[in-house]
């Protein structure tokens, strides 16, 4: 018995490590498949909802589908215009840069007796590593918009398909094996699509704070650090520390030595991050997800090895769907209470 459970556990390790290389290598194709299946768990409850109230299946697909390319375009539309404009002013912006260091080595040499370089950016030379930066940025975002069609045509097909999917799989499978295939996929698809329209809602309203503050201070691009802040709410933790740091930076450049904007940005900027990750977040999820801190960096980290950056913003979906399978594989249960955020498991419970 033993054996047989050693022999178990091993197969699970190799299959864990063959899926997880298969992944890595086949990231070209398997990406958009995972993002299409993202989508349509979040457009699944606005295409049965339209079902209810009796408009035809085909049609709900297609006013969903419209919905999210209109967003998806104007979101397109400005990020391409802007980021030309803000790739046209990066060399004023770190020629600025520049100038800072040298004033503030200057400061600190004469004040400190230090021997720091007259210009430090200089001796780095990091000019043509930025510029390369800002381009990379611009055309791994055409290639996005291409693969982007992939996604929304894998979507409208995973809708239309995905009625009579839970039909197939309970014929396929014994009785009660295809019930509880079924029962699985129906909870992941409300448990995943509530996560994420909440997650939306709150990045949408993250990104407008950023913007609005910003714009009242009178930064430069508000409106592009407003877009970077709903994009990047989208990885939990990192992606807020992202946006505080490029937003302090950018305002330091712009309004530097002037004390008063700069401190304004700094509190505006870690407020909004407080406040909606530490309040709103937490009490509009809920438990829907309930993960653990520690196993949702892990999943940033391991996905963002994966697939790189865009890894990251499906880490968390993926990681509650393992979660869910685990909690519904009577074998697995110990792995989803491991998973599990621990404060919540243990409130209003005794250990002994």
């Amino acid at each position: 018995m033993n054996n047989q459970r050693a022999n178990t556990i091993f197969l699970g390790i190799i299959a864990m490590i063959a899926v997880t290389v298969i992944l890595k290598i086949a990231g070209s194709v398997m990406l958009p498949i995972f993002f299409a299946i993202l989508l349509s768990f979040i457009l699944s409850p606005v295409v049965d909802g339209l079902t209810k109230i009796r408009v035809p299946r085909g049609v709900s697909i297609t006013l969903a589908i419209m919905i999210l390319v209109g967003i998806v375009y104007l979101i397109g539309l400005f990020l391409f215009s802007s980021l030309n404009s803000f790739i046209n002013e990066a060399p004023k912006y770190y020629s600025r840069f520049e100038d800072i260091a040298s004033q503030i080595s200057g400061a600190l040499n004469t004040n400190f007796s230090m021997e720091l370089p007259e210009n430090p950016m200089a001796e780095l030379d990091l000019t043509s590593t930025f510029i390369s930066s800002i381009n990379s940025i611009s055309q791994n975002f055409v290639s996005f918009a291409s693969a982007l069609v992939i996604v929304i045509l894998s979507t409208i097909f995973l809708l239309l398909e995905s009625p009579y999917l839970q039909v197939t799989i309970a014929k396929a499978f014994p009785r009660h094996t295809g019930k509880r295939i079924v029962i699985i996929m129906r909870h992941t698809i409300k448990q995943i699509g509530r996560y994420l329209s909440v997650k939306f809602l709150i990045s949408v309203i993250t990104g407008v704070l950023v913007w609005l503050f910003l714009e009242i201070i009178g930064m430069d691009f508000s409106l592009i650090w407003g877009v970077m802040a709903f994009i990047l709410n989208f990885i939990p933790n990192i992606g807020s520390v992202i946006v505080m740091t490029v937003t302090i930076l950018m305002g330091f450049i712009q309004f530097f030595p002037q004390p008063g904007p700069i401190i304004a940005v700094f509190i505006s900027m870690i407020s909004v991050q407080v406040v909606m990750g530490n309040f709103f977040d937490p009490r509009m999820q809920g438990r829907r997800l309930n993960l653990s801190p520690i196993i949702i960096i892990f999943s940033l980290f391991l996905w963002g090895w994966i697939w790189g950056p865009v890894g990251m913003f499906i880490a968390v979906p993926i990681t509650a769907v393992i979660k869910i399978i685990c909690q519904n594989i009577p074998p697995l249960k110990p792995v989803a209470m491991l998973m599990e955020n621990g404060r919540k498991v243990l409130k209003g419970r005794r250990l002994f």
